[in-house]
């Protein structure tokens, strides 16, 4: 099935901060990042297995783009109308579930979500898309049948390989329970009651670097960063600055820092998907990252951040 015109592009404890985290900034909104199951609708409906997650223009940038420098990403689109597609996709699911979490798929109804389509470029249905350390590789066009793509899956695998991935199996009980408190946590926030962030930081980054999979200990690292990139700093002298120089990085992510953390995340997520737009090159994977940890201290479902995980799709394809 061609597209004509297709080628367009639960709250936790941090949800509960002391008074003193935001200081001058509103933060009390903060609120624990869901896993990608929770978010992805993983075994749900719409021709989703177990083996598959739901592709949305709210989750394609942190569970699939930057999911692919963990592991290699197939992201597969389909259609009702396209014969033969639900059939790849169960095939596919099947291969997904039996290299289980050597590589993530993704998939999304074409049907439903067109305008994703067109952010990735998609001009006929099925079609597949793979990413290895967030950077695209096309699939020009799907066999049917099983041992084919079997073939197709396994060269991407080899890429990552080559690449540097190390290609094992994901371990889908890597997450702690949610009630579940460690030391280095509880450090954290006797430390942010404190307003010592800095040791609150610390404290976050050994947890991270002994359970690299801890969502909430990102979180927490993400937010008491932001605190002590933003301590000290005038606000309107920092926007007056970023305004009047456009291209400089450190204006601009500074200034962006002072939005969010003001709670004007359209405005900070904006500013930096603009720069990241006009600067091809290596500031491009910097600003990246920067954005990425900012998107790390905004709820998940905020409507500001699910419009700039969009936005930057657009920007980067």
């Amino acid at each position: 099935m061609s597209i004509p015109g297709g080628s367009g592009f639960s709250s936790g404890k941090l949800g509960k901060l002391p008074s003193n985290f935001s200081r001058a900034y509103d933060l009390s909104s903060l609120a624990r990042p869901q896993s990608p199951s929770q978010k992805s609708g993983a075994g749900g409906g719409n021709g989703a297995t177990p083996a598959v997650l739901e592709v949305t223009e709210a989750n394609i940038v942190t569970d699939f783009i930057e999911y692919s420098n963990q592991h290699p990403v197939l992201i597969f689109v389909w259609s009702e109308r396209a014969r033969g597609s639900q059939e790849m996709l169960t095939i596919l699911a099947k291969l997904a579930g039996e290299d289980n979490g050597k590589w993530r798929l993704g998939a999304f109804s074409f049907d439903k979500t067109p305008e994703l389509a067109q952010a990735l470029r998609v001009t006929a249905i099925p079609a597949a898309l793979a990413f290895i350390q967030e950077k695209a590789l096309p699939i020009p066009q799907l066999p049917p049948e099983e041992a084919s793509l079997r073939l197709i899956i396994n060269k991407i695998m080899e890429l990552a390989t080559q690449q540097g991935m190390s290609i094992a199996e994901a371990n889908p009980n890597q997450e702690s329970p949610q009630n579940s408190t460690e030391p280095e946590e509880e450090e954290a926030y006797q430390a942010i009651e404190r307003g010592d962030f800095k040791s609150a930081a610390e404290s976050f980054k050994r947890l991270i670097e002994r359970k690299p999979s801890d969502i909430m200990a990102k979180q927490g690292l993400a937010q008491c960063e932001l605190m002590i990139r933003t301590e000290g700093i005038d606000p309107a002298q920092a926007l007056k600055r970023a305004d009047e120089n456009p291209t400089d990085f450190d204006a601009i992510s500074l200034a962006s820092d002072i939005e969010v953390a003001s709670g004007r995340f359209a405005e900070g997520f904006s500013r930096m998907i603009l720069f990241i737009k006009a600067n091809p090159g290596d500031i491009r994977k910097v600003a990246k990252d920067h954005l990425f940890n900012l998107f790390s201290v905004v709820p998940v479902d905020d409507p500001s951040l699910i419009k700039a995980r969009r936005d930057l799709a657009s920007a980067l394809f």
